[in-house]
């Protein structure tokens, strides 16, 4: 636990798992700020198979909402439980404000603090939300033409991600696309994580990943791709509407 990305797991100050600071140990590499050991930990941790996928998701995202806005210069996009929304600081599309709104939706105010912070003023809109006031109706969008969802989906039961899925896929309007991310079985690092993190995900496979289409009108559905990504860790749902 004298890495500091160990430590911030296993001691969860925001009290939850995964929340937006841990994962910006991924994406950035604060190793030359540590002096203890744990520096060595945190870069070899810092390079394994999944902190790349980590960091490859963002890149992925960053560049759909550049794709959304060349299709849309009144695009709208949706990040359900965004982080920090680091993709956003990636994308020419919200630097160069090409498209109508970018709705950074999460339960951690502190959280969409930052992302207020890093885009004053702009077409980022930060939302304070959970899981359970979307399917309970009391948040909620429409006319979407791209929502996804990064990291929430390791955490989430078969059933829930189900609804949500179902639910999302009915805010996008004809043409818009849902991206839903989700580790695949049990890559290199999850001994590591378990043991000395306290993280533990819920991953799936592709028979997984389709089973999250079970509350979806299929008749509305145009197209349905499946694909991991360079590391074969991360498997991506996207689903476009008809």
């Amino acid at each position: 636990h004298q890495c500091p990305f160990t430590r911030h797991a296993f001691e969860r100050p925001r009290g939850y798992a995964g929340d937006a600071a841990l994962i910006d140990y991924l994406y950035m590499d604060h190793a030359a700020d540590e002096l203890h050991a744990g520096r060595e930990i945190y870069r070899y941790m810092h390079g394994q198979p999944s902190a790349c996928s980590v960091r490859e998701r963002r890149e992925l995202l960053a560049r759909m909402m550049d794709e959304t806005a060349g299709r849309r210069p009144d695009g709208r996009v949706l990040s359900v439980a965004c982080g920090h929304l680091r993709e956003a600081e990636s994308s020419r599309a919200v630097a160069e404000r090409r498209l109508q709104e970018l709705i950074a939706f999460d339960q951690d105010p502190v959280s969409l603090a930052e992302i207020s912070r890093l885009h004053p003023g702009g077409i980022v809109r930060p939302v304070c939300g959970s899981v359970r006031s979307l399917l309970a109706g009391k948040a909620a969008f429409q006319d979407l033409d791209f929502a996804y969802s990064a990291g929430l989906y390791d955490y989430l039961s078969d059933s829930v991600a189900a609804r949500l899925t179902a639910l999302l896929f009915q805010m996008l309007r004809p043409g818009g696309r849902l991206l839903v991310a989700n580790f695949a079985v049990h890559p290199p690092e999850t001994g590591y994580m378990e043991a000395f993190m306290d993280w533990w995900l819920t991953y799936r496979d592709e028979d997984g990943m389709r089973d999250l289409l079970a509350e979806t009108p299929l008749e509305q559905v145009d197209t349905v791709r499946l694909f991991r990504d360079s590391q074969d860790n991360v498997i991506y749902l996207e689903v476009t509407r008809r």
